[in-house]
């Protein structure tokens, strides 16, 4: 009887289960979005319990949908970054904080006055930002101690996620790579809670085991609530990041992938970390234990497109209905009427509450359109929108340590044709997108299958189940255009960063 696997991808906006088989076919899924809690301008928030229970909701549906599937397997992954506390008795202490979260900037401000931010690149070659977990807990100790003191765990999301199926505590090599391990040891480095003054804390944190040690079976009374067997394996991780990566097949050196989502993570394979002095992303172990990611992890993604479209796209959906298109068709029929530039029109695509976090990190960073005469129409800003996750993307490449031998596209911004194509010109590289929708949700998968011996490794696994479904060339007279507008879009971002502190100081948020 052919086997099928159950893989858990929980993001900001939402969590789904998706049902795969063993090519790695998607059969079937169930999603739920995920409110997001916002204190403060600069924190970014998701109820724990809320995650719980819609992963529940999820995985029932996808077994009461597809009845006859033996399911033998379920991999979970979710966001990186963040902190996630739990008590003595496993129960949410807090609301989760989301990787996007900016409440640590005064934190890594510090951070980066006194050294600690370059300590840290040296022995972990990733550059901190206001999400990653060592500048929560600090903010925890400075502004809620008692929360602090009541957890027994501080976790990453899929951590939390794997306990409540399988009753186990544990991370992995992946999350915890941000920023606490010994890169080529895989495990704990003490001189990373030393060096942020959080060593009181190190025995909250969960043991880090391997792809396969981190593999048991889900909990009885769940399995039976969520109608699978008692034998279904659970696998914890690999983060998303990874997963992706994983599932859209980029294992090899040289090879990258950027996943154009809520963020956009740009990675290339690397076979040995700290081996450049670039300070700027992050360094993440693969699920592979010979490869490693290097990660420019912008915060720059397709919420600038919505936000575009929610503020000042009222005609624009006008004009889309009265031709009886698409609105995202439309607009990229509208953004070839315009020429490469936008007319001289920059747009900084820093929406999030963290701000920015490669190839700069600045929390304070936010987004803003420059250039802007009476000449220019909605048409420009629009195509200027489009070009800014693009020099955005552009800028994270340009501070990769080696070259770029294939970029593999995945996440909301590969379903968008001028897009991909405009990633490819800008980059001046091939530009490949995967066949299926979920390819997070895969990566896990891909992982289950493997721990569990239907695949001898890695590399076998992606070669039964990852297939090339559009090649974009680059036109290499255009990325010569885009390469004269480059400098104007980095300058500015340059002399914006003294307005972007003015600015937070004046509307409360230091």
């Amino acid at each position: 009887m052919e086997k099928y696997f159950i893989g858990i991808d929980s993001g900001t906006s939402g969590i789904k289960a998706v049902l795969f088989d063993l090519k790695g076919n998607e059969i079937g899924q169930k999603s739920f979005p995920l409110k997001g809690i916002f204190p403060r301008e600069d924190m970014y928030e998701e109820d724990m319990l809320e995650i719980w229970d819609k992963a529940v909701k999820c995985v029932k549906a996808v077994t009461e949908a597809f009845p006859d599937k033996e399911i033998v397997g379920i991999g979970i992954t979710a966001q990186g970054d963040g902190l996630w506390m739990v008590d003595e008795n496993m129960e949410p202490v807090r609301n989760g904080c989301c990787f996007c979260d900016g409440r640590a900037a005064k934190i890594v401000d510090r951070w980066v006055e006194d050294g600690t931010c370059d300590k840290l690149f040296e022995i972990t070659g990733t550059r901190i930002f206001t999400g990653n977990q060592n500048g929560i807990v600090k903010w925890m100790e400075e502004h809620e101690p008692e929360n602090l003191d009541k957890s027994r765990w501080l976790l990453h999301l899929k951590d939390y996620l794997f306990y409540r199926f399988t009753g186990k505590v544990t991370t992995d090599a992946t999350d915890q790579s941000l920023i606490f391990l010994d890169q080529n040891k895989r495990d704990y480095l003490d001189e990373t809670f030393k060096i942020c003054g959080i060593e009181k804390y190190k025995d909250k944190y969960p043991p880090v085991l391997s792809a396969k040690e981190n593999a048991f079976p889900v909990q009885k009374e769940l399995a039976k609530e969520l109608g699978l067997g008692e034998n279904v394996i659970v696998t914890s991780g690999p983060m998303d990041v990874s997963a992706c990566a994983l599932g859209s097949g980029v294992v090899e050196n040289g090879h990258c992938c950027s996943i154009i989502g809520t963020a956009a993570l740009h990675e290339m394979v690397i076979g040995k970390p700290l081996q450049d002095n670039i300070k700027a992303g992050m360094t993440v172990c693969h699920v592979m234990e010979n490869r490693w990611l290097r990660l420019m992890a912008s915060l720059a993604g397709t919420p600038n497109l919505e936000w575009m479209l929610d503020n000042f796209g009222g005609t624009l959906k006008q004009q889309a209905a009265e031709k009886n298109m698409n609105i995202y068709d439309y607009m990229e029929e509208l953004i070839e009427t315009v020429p490469i530039g936008s007319r001289g029109v920059m747009y900084h695509p820093y929406l999030l509450a963290g701000g920015e976090r490669a190839p700069f990190t600045d929390s304070r960073a936010r987004a803003s359109y420059t250039g802007i005469s009476v000449r220019h129409t909605i048409a420009d800003i629009v195509r200027a929108t489009y070009e800014g996750v693009a020099f955005a993307m552009l800028d994270c490449y340009q501070h990769m340590p080696q070259e770029i031998k294939q970029v593999t596209l995945c996440g909301g911004g590969a379903k968008s044709p001028g897009w991909s194509q405009m990633f490819a010109d800008i980059l001046g590289s091939k530009i490949v997108t995967i066949k299926g929708n979920e390819l997070g949700a895969k990566g896990v998968i891909l992982n289950n299958a493997v721990v569990q011996g239907y695949y001898k490794d890695y590399k076998e696994a992606v070669d039964a189940t990852v297939e090339i479904k559009k090649v974009y060339e680059p036109d290499m007279k255009k990325h010569e255009e885009y390469m004269k507008f480059y400098p104007l879009y980095k300058k500015t971002y340059e002399q914006l960063k003294e307005t972007w502190k003015l600015r937070s100081s004046l509307v409360g948020e230091e």
